[in-house]
C-alpha cells in the first residue's frame, strides 16, 4: 500500500526516531571513491550498510536507495512526492538545480511541473508504438550500411560505431538529413564531443567551473550556439513547406494542444529536438555496445543469436514484423541492459517528509537509486553477474534450439519471477517520467543487433580489457575494441 504523501503530525511524533545509517570511512576518502569508481563504491556501500545509506556529500542530505519498493515509491509519485533536479544547499525544498538545462533547455527530460506535464501530453502520441514501427525499415537500412564498412579480420571500436550509427538514425527520423549533412557535424561538436565539459555540470564544483572563461567552455558555448542557429533555420524551413513530413521536427511543428489550440513555440521545439538528439543517441549507442562486448565473450550465447537470425531471415534484412519472431535478440538485448543498464543511476528529492525504507526522511533530502545495484542485486537475479539472455525467456524457449514467437517474452522468466519486485529491473526508469522514447530505443536496438549479427560475429582482442566508465551514462572507458568476422550463413 503506498504510504500517504505527507505524513499526519501525530504520526511523525509517535514514531521512533532512527538514524539512517551512515557510510563508514573519511568523509573525504569515501567522496575521492565515489568520484574514482562509483559503481564499485555504491555496491560496497549497499553491502556494507543495507538498502538505504547516508552518503558523506557535503551541505547535502543524500540517501542511497536500493530497496525496490522505495525505488517504485519515487518514481511512481515523481511530480507528486517527489520531484526532478538537484537541490539546492540553501533551499533544498525550492526550484531545483537542472544541470543539463543549458543542453536541453526546458525539454521533457528536465523540465518539471505544469509544463513537463503539457509538454508529455503533447509528444505522447509522436511515440505511440504504431508510429515508432514505421521507422523500423530506416533503422535496419542504417543498419546494414554501418556494416559495410566493415571488413572481415578487422578490429574496429564497436561504441564508435554504434555511436555513428545511432546518430545517423536520430539524424533521419529527427531531422529527416543525412549522416553527412551540415547538421549532423554540429550535433557531434556540440552533444557529442563536448561530453566531457557537459558531464562537469552535474557536480556542483563543474557549474562553478563552467563559469570561468575556460578554452573549453568558449568552444562549448560556441558550439552550442551553432547548433542553435541550425535547429532554428530548420524549423523556419519546414514552418515555410507546411511541416508535412514524417520527422519528429515535422511532428512537433504540427502538434496542438486540444485544450487551447496552440502549437510548441519554436523555443519548445528546439528543446525537445535537442532532448531526443542526445537521449536519443547516446544510451542507444551504449546499450549496443555493451551488447557486443557481452556477444564477445560468449560464443555460445552468439552462437544462438546466429541460429535465431539465420532461421528466421536468412539473406533479407528483419522487419518490425520480425520481432515477436525474434525473441532469443530481444533477450540478448534486455540482458545487457540488466548488466549494463546506460541511465546507471537516477535521483529524486523529498517535496515533503516521508518514510523511505523504515525511516522518515525530512523534505529536500535526495534520494538516489541505481539500475546498476538493483539489476545485479543477488536477492532477484539468480548469478547476478553472469550473461544469461535466457532468463528472458519462457521454460519451453530456453530449453530448445527453436524458438518461436507463441510464448515470446521480453519479461524475465527465472524461476523467482514471482517474488522479483517490478522495479529490480527499470533500465529506462518507471512512472509518469519513464523515457517517453523506450519503445523506440527498443525497437532500434534490436533491428540494429539483428542486422549486424546476421552477417558478423565478434570477438574479443587479446590484451584489450574494456571497463565501464559511469558519468551522466554508463560508458565503456575506453570503447570497445572487437575483431569482426564475416559470417556464414548457417
Amino acid at each position: 500500500m503506498t504510504a500517504p504523501l505527507r505524513p499526519r503530525a501525530a504520526d511523525v511524533a509517535a514514531r521512533p526516531v532512527r538514524e539512517v545509517p551512515r557510510a563508514a570511512g573519511s568523509r573525504l576518502a569515501l567522496l575521492r571513491d565515489m568520484r574514482r569508481d562509483p559503481l564499485a563504491t555504491a555496491t560496497r556501500l549497499r553491502h556494507d550498510h543495507g538498502r538505504i545509506v547516508l552518503l558523506p556529500i557535503p551541505g547535502l542530505r543524500v540517501y542511497l536507495v536500493s530497496d525496490p519498493a522505495a525505488i517504485q515509491d519515487a518514481l511512481t509519485l515523481t511530480n507528486r512526492a517527489y520531484g526532478k533536479g538537484l537541490a539546492r544547499r540553501r533551499d533544498p525544498t525550492g526550484p531545483a538545480i537542472r544541470p543539463l538545462s543549458k543542453i536541453l533547455g526546458d525539454g521533457l527530460l528536465v523540465s518539471d511541473g505544469e509544463l513537463w506535464r503539457r509538454q508529455r501530453r503533447l509528444m505522447a502520441p509522436l511515440f505511440h508504438h504504431t508510429r515508432v514501427a514505421a521507422y523500423g525499415a530506416t533503422f535496419a537500412r542504417l543498419a546494414e550500411q554501418a556494416g559495410s564498412a566493415w571488413r572481415d579480420g578487422e578490429v574496429r571500436d564497436l561504441h564508435r560505431d554504434m555511436t555513428e550509427l545511432t546518430l545517423a538514425i536520430v539524424a533521419r527520423t529527427v531531422f529527416d538529413v543525412d549522416l553527412d549533412a551540415e547538421v549532423v557535424a554540429h550535433i557531434r561538436r556540440s552533444l557529442t564531443d563536448n561530453l566531457s565539459t557537459a558531464r562537469r555540470r552535474v557536480v556542483p564544483w563543474g557549474r562553478w567551473a563552467d563559469r570561468l572563461p575556460l578554452p573549453s567552455t568558449r568552444r562549448w558555448n560556441a558550439d552550442l550556439a551553432a547548433l542553435d542557429a541550425i535547429v532554428y533555420r530548420l524549423i523556419a524551413q519546414r514552418r515555410a513547406a507546411g511541416a508535412g513530413g514524417a520527422d519528429l521536427l515535422s511532428l512537433l511543428l504540427s502538434v496542438r494542444d486540444e485544450d487551447t489550440g496552440e502549437t510548441m513555440a519554436d523555443g519548445q521545439i528546439r528543446d525537445e529536438a535537442v532532448t531526443v538528439l542526445l537521449a536519443g543517441h547516446e544510451t542507444t549507442a551504449s546499450a549496443l555496445a555493451w551488447a557486443f562486448h557481452l556477444l564477445a565473450q560468449h560464443p555460445v550465447e552468439q552462437d544462438r543469436l546466429g541460429a535465431e537470425l539465420d532461421e528466421l531471415l536468412g539473406d533479407r534484412l528483419p522487419g518490425v514484423g520480425d520481432l515477436p519472431l525474434l525473441p532469443y535478440t530481444g533477450a540478448v538485448l534486455h540482458e545487457s541492459l540488466r548488466l549494463y543498464p546506460p541511465a546507471w543511476v537516477l535521483a529524486r528529492r523529498l517535496l515533503a517528509p516521508r518514510e523511505v525504507c523504515g525511516y522518515l526522511l525530512p523534505a529536500g533530502s535526495m534520494v538516489v537509486f541505481s539500475p546498476w545495484l538493483a539489476h545485479r542485486d543477488p536477492a532477484w537475479w539468480p548469478e547476478p553477474d553472469r550473461f544469461r539472455p535466457e532468463r528472458w525467456l519462457s521454460t519451453s524457449q530456453a530449453g530448445s534450439g527453436r524458438l518461436t514467437a507463441d510464448s515470446a517474452s521480453l519479461r524475465p522468466l527465472a524461476a523467482s519471477e514471482d517474488e522479483r519486485p517490478r522495479y529490480a529491473y527499470f533500465p529506462f526508469g518507471g512512472g509518469p517520467r519513464q523515457c517517453i522514447g523506450n519503445a523506440f530505443a527498443e525497437m532500434e536496438a534490436v533491428l540494429a543487433l539483428a542486422t549486424l549479427c546476421r552477417r558478423w560475429r565478434v570477438a574479443p582482442v587479446a590484451g584489450t580489457e574494456v571497463t565501464p566508465l559511469a558519468l551522466v551514462t554508463l560508458r565503456p572507458r575506453h570503447g570497445v575494441p572487437l575483431t569482426v568476422h564475416r559470417r556464414q550463413l548457417g
